[in-house]
């Protein structure tokens, strides 16, 4: 347990944390009252209040996982309730609502009622959390300004707007399961309602001259950015004035975050963000490089050096490398880091490695970098994206031939599949594609390697009649058809294909991994995809953004941006294929 506890605080996140962490909910999952669930309650009282919060919060998804109330582990959160540390407090009062929900009730509302501040508002967020909690309405009169504020449902009154002036801040505290403040809150109240109402409450709350109230309204429209595809062009003028000098420095920075994850909204507030790079370049260097503005290039490559995860790096660098920037320095910094950093493979290498990639045949200097990570033998995830990155370099990963030769083993296994898609890309060889397309397994269990060797095959020379009845027969034995074996049938096969490709293809129209690629494929199709009309407009035109699931709220709503655009260009190009054809027509 302390060697767990001592790499958790060291990295939460690491592989050897996740499994131990899994090993310890196994077994209190499977006895609640042995002794690794004993171990686990007492260390709550650690004398280390940053260990006391970790187990706290790892008891409390446990207690989730039971679904009934858990004695022992609500006796441990009412003992740490009169805690000296603040977020302990809250920590323990979000596990009493876990482990014993009748218990947290009456606390909260009862005879003998918790008195301390912090505990009764954790207590409240934890219990409101349900949107169809019986407790709100008892809870909108209570006598705490944040606990009323936290039951309102939206900012509609007088009484909300001067309980948020008054207690605003303290919603969302450290040590809670969630961080909401008012604004997240009433956001996500008003999904699946009137959008129109969200953009009224959120230029209310942006009018009014306290930064409790304006940060509300940069969070409520965060939510509403991420839900409808009209928020944009609503809400910008409303946050637009929050990105000046005059705003106060919290709500501006929130701000720049929110307004530049949006590809839209970064669009709209080009000048402003761009304004903002030296002040705020956490936050407006990604969002510029996103859109390819190379005015970020240079923060940019501050943040790649001092290894900032994917999340903020990688998209950018695509961004640029995509708008035909020059992305030099980018892969300097990126090969600089991997240099600093030798042996890392963390999120940051991995992010390092992603600059890479993105930047193609520019990172040809950073191979001997990737070709480290490559031998590294404690970090497979990390040699494939080194593999995908010598492979995206293409020729000038020349060098990289050999050891990649010694690792390919004939692509049995994903990670070898991508070594052997990485020679050849690296090549060009076609006698080696032909090599690894004999050695496909007949199940094709490695639908997406077969997808990427036929599509190379067809984009360089052509595809041969064996390759053409690989993918008949895949289409007429697998249980569903992967778009880009249909796009390969109807690029080679033409008319022949096209019922195939119309019957495939806008099934993926949904999706971020396929559905901006199938568009692309129905736009080269021209009038032969008109069938496949409606199902673009339906993705083109809907109001509420198609969820993608990627990991990230933010990814998502981009991924959104560019499947509708997508969409919206095969729409186009279909109707003026239609158009040609009609005007061809005697």
């Amino acid at each position: 347990m302390e060697t767990w506890i001592r790499e958790a605080r060291r990295d939460p996140a690491s592989a050897a944390c996740g499994l131990v962490r899994r090993v310890i909910f196994d077994a209190v999952l499977a006895d609640r009252t042995g002794p690794v669930a004993v171990r686990l309650l007492g260390a709550t009282a650690d004398e280390r209040a940053d260990v006391r919060i970790l187990l706290l919060e790892i008891v409390t998804g446990l207690s989730g996982c039971i679904h009934d109330p858990w004695p022992e582990a609500a006796a441990a959160a009412v003992a740490r309730l009169r805690d000296p540390d603040e977020l302990v407090r809250r920590a323990a009062a979000w596990l009493l609502a876990e482990a014993d929900h009748r218990q947290a009730v009456e606390l909260l509302t009862g005879a003998g009622r918790e008195r301390d501040p912090v505990a009764r508002l954790a207590l409240a967020e934890a219990l409101l959390l349900r949107p169809d909690a019986p407790q709100r309405q008892l809870l909108a009169a209570d006598r705490d300004p944040a606990i009323r504020l936290r039951a309102a449902r939206r900012p509609d009154t007088d009484a909300v707007l001067a309980d948020l002036d008054a207690g605003g801040a303290r919603l969302g505290g450290p040590g809670g399961r969630v961080n909401w403040g008012a604004g997240t809150v009433w956001g996500l109240a008003a999904r699946g309602g009137d959008e129109n109402s969200c953009y009224e409450h959120v230029g209310l709350l942006a009018a009014r001259d306290t930064a409790v109230a304006q940060r509300a309204a940069v969070d409520m429209a965060e939510v509403a950015l991420r839900e409808w595809r009209a928020a944009p062009q609503a809400l910008v003028p409303h946050l637009r004035p929050l990105l000046g000098a005059a705003a106060d420095p919290g709500v501006r920075a929130a701000a720049a975050a929110v307004l530049g994850s949006p590809l839209e909204t970064t669009r709209l507030c080009v000048g402003e963000l761009a304004g903002l790079l030296d002040e705020l370049p956490d936050a407006a260097a990604p969002a510029l490089a996103r859109i390819g503005d190379a005015r970020a290039l240079p923060q940019l490559c501050r943040l790649v050096a001092e290894g900032r995860t994917a999340e903020v790096v990688g998209e950018a660098a695509e961004g640029l490398a995509e708008a035909g920037a020059d992305v030099g320095p980018l892969v300097a910094a990126a090969a600089e880091f991997l240099d600093r950093h030798e042996g890392a493979t963390d999120r940051s290498a991995a992010a390092a490695v992603g600059v890479l990639r993105a930047c193609g045949a520019a990172s040809a200097v950073a191979v001997r970098q990737l070709l480290r990570l490559l031998g590294a033998d404690d970090a497979g995830w990390l040699r494939t994206r080194a593999a995908l990155a010598l492979g995206e370099i293409g020729p000038g990963a020349a060098a990289a031939v050999p050891l990649l030769e010694g690792l390919a083993g004939g692509g049995r296994t994903r990670f070898e599949g991508h070594v052997e898609m990485a020679l050849i890309r690296i090549t060009g060889e076609r006698r080696r594609a032909d090599r690894l397309f004999a050695r496909l397994p007949a199940s094709r269990r490695n639908a997406s390697l077969a997808a990427d060797l036929l599509e190379w095959f067809a984009e360089h020379g052509g595809l041969e009649p064996q390759h053409v009845a690989y993918l008949w027969e895949a289409v007429d034995t697998e249980g569903a058809v992967h778009p880009k074996w249909a796009a390969a049938l109807w690029r080679h096969e033409g008319a022949a294909a096209a019922a195939l490709a119309l019957g495939t293809l806008p099934r993926a129209l949904d999706g971020e991994l396929y559905g901006p690629y199938a568009c692309t494929v129905l736009g080269d199709m021209g009038a032969t995809a008109a069938p496949a009309v409606p199902a673009l407009r339906a993705v083109a035109g809907r109001a509420v953004r198609v969820a993608l699931y990627t990991g990230s709220f933010d990814r998502d709503t981009r991924g959104d941006e560019r499947l509708a655009a997508a969409a919206r260009e095969a729409l186009h190009r279909i109707g003026e294929a239609a158009a040609g054809r009609a005007d061809d027509t005697p």
